[in-house]
């Protein structure tokens, strides 16, 4: 889904993904937005709150079909590729394949041992 950053800068997290603390932070501030917009709108502290309301059901629906529908996204990823993966073995690196140094040593000292 999303691909492991290993720079400094960056947090270790997937990217492309949201958590929610993010989300969390997001949807405080356009509820604020929200209510601050009806309120000089309307001038009612009631109808502020009312709509404020409902843009928070909206916004928490939105987010539970979005989680849902990557869900669903990755499930069928993950069965595409246990279909295509089903009658082929897994390929598993040779002994001297796992680490460069060695492969790129014994490549050097004898030439014709590897292929």
């Amino acid at each position: 889904m999303g691909e492991i950053v290993e720079d400094p800068n960056w947090s270790r997290r997937s990217v492309g993904q949201m958590y929610f603390p993010q989300f969390l932070v997001g949807m405080t501030a356009t509820l604020l937005v929200v209510l601050g917009w009806t309120f000089m709108s309307t001038g009612s502290v009631w109808q502020s709150l009312g709509w404020t309301f409902l843009a928070g059901v909206v916004l928490q629906a939105g987010y539970f079909v979005a989680v849902l529908w990557l869900v669903q996204a990755e499930g069928r990823a993950t069965d595409e590729s246990k279909a295509n993966d089903a009658g082929a073995p897994a390929k598993l690196p040779g002994p001297f394949e796992r680490d460069g140094i060695v492969h790129a040593l014994i490549s050097r000292l004898f030439p014709r041992l590897l292929p």
